[in-house]
């Protein structure tokens, strides 16, 4: 793999783990306002499980990302 390419695939992978914990985030606050609303439709727990996935996704590609740029 070239430089270049290695430099779009890491800035890829950094935007993409934001990506993922801004969503991680969206869903935690989705969780928080339907609890304050007493909202009796919510999924709190499968919300929280989406969010923890993301979380989890956003991690991974932050720790692809950096492995990448570790000099061989």
């Amino acid at each position: 793999m070239g430089p270049f390419s290695r430099a779009i695939l890491i800035g890829c992978l950094d935007a993409l783990r934001w990506l993922f914990w801004l969503g991680a985030g969206l869903l935690v606050l989705l969780v928080v306002v339907q609890a304050f609303r007493g909202d009796a439709d919510a999924l709190p727990k499968s919300n929280l499980a989406g969010a923890a996935a993301l979380a989890a996704l956003g991690w991974l590609c932050g720790f692809a990302a950096r492995k990448l740029t570790l000099p061989r």
